[in-house]
């Protein structure tokens, strides 16, 4: 079975996540809500009570690596390439900027952090994201990556992933989110993936991606808590706008920009490491 599997493996892994994009959208289809009717949801919330589902979700995605036999190949298992976390180390640390400058802006105002860590919601929020991040990262740059990689080389993989990953979104809007608020997460999805695909190849592993993605995704929602709207328009007008559109610049361009530099990492990687094998 293993066999029939690894023989198609760009029409297993579309298939795999086929599958996960039916789930995940067929309980909204029937919804009078449906297909952008639910002008509450955002990019930036987390939907704190699917948390059970995201865990079944995530232990699926390890379970069907596991079971086609790509645990390793997939990057699950594989022993971590050190160097390459280099290139982990300034998107996190511009996330954290992110995030405390966001902290900061909120501090200046009526915020009550207190009262926001006693209520649990950021610990909850982390705990949400940690599986998200699992369950994406494992899919698209876990199966998906690994797939396409067999057929078609790493780096065509990485772009046919990182685009999969942003069409992927658009669940979202069968699950009730507007168009207008979809199509830039699409996007943005898209180009995110360069990076978390090219941290996966030179890092050889899906994990630090995992960590990385969870941390985004984290950061995104508290500060659309704390200010606003993380994407570029202030919620609250009291808020700096300056600081905002800086968010949303940084949002939308620093993570393709740092995974083609760390995709150019991995060229050099890989050429250093032939030349040792010489």
């Amino acid at each position: 079975m293993r066999q029939f599997f690894t023989s198609r493996p760009i029409a297993t892994s579309l298939v795999v996540v086929a599958g996960y994009f039916t789930i995940l959208a067929a309980p909204a289809i029937r919804s009078s809500q449906a297909f952008g009717g639910d002008p509450s949801r955002s990019p930036q919330q987390a939907p704190i009570d699917q948390l059970v589902t995201e865990i079944l979700l995530a232990a699926s995605a390890v379970a069907i690596v596991f079971l086609l036999g790509w645990a390793r190949q997939a990057r699950l298992t594989s022993r971590p390439a050190w160097s390459g976390f280099w290139y982990v180390l300034v998107p996190t640390m511009i996330t954290l900027v992110m995030f405390g400058a966001a902290v900061l802006i909120a501090s200046q105002g009526e915020a009550d952090f207190s009262a926001l860590i006693s209520s649990g919601l950021p610990q909850s929020i982390l705990l949400l994201v940690l599986f998200v991040g699992v369950f994406e990262e494992v899919l698209f740059r876990g199966i998906l990556l690994h797939g396409f990689e067999l057929r078609i080389g790493p780096v065509a993989a990485l772009f046919a992933s990182s685009f999969v990953f942003g069409i992927s979104h658009y669940v979202n809007w069968i699950n009730g989110q507007s168009l207008a608020a979809t199509h830039p997460q699409v996007i943005h999805a898209g180009l995110s993936g360069i990076l978390y695909g090219a941290i996966a190849l030179r890092t050889r592993s899906v994990w630090p991606g995992v960590l990385l993605h969870a941390l985004w995704d984290f950061v995104v929602t508290m500060n659309h808590a704390l200010i606003g709207d993380t994407f570029g328009t202030a919620a609250d007008p009291t808020t700096s706008g300056a600081f905002v559109q800086v968010f949303g610049f940084l949002l939308r361009h620093f993570e393709p920009i740092l995974g083609l530099i760390a995709l150019a990492g991995w060229f050099r990687w890989q050429r250093r490491q032939v030349d040792q094998m010489q």
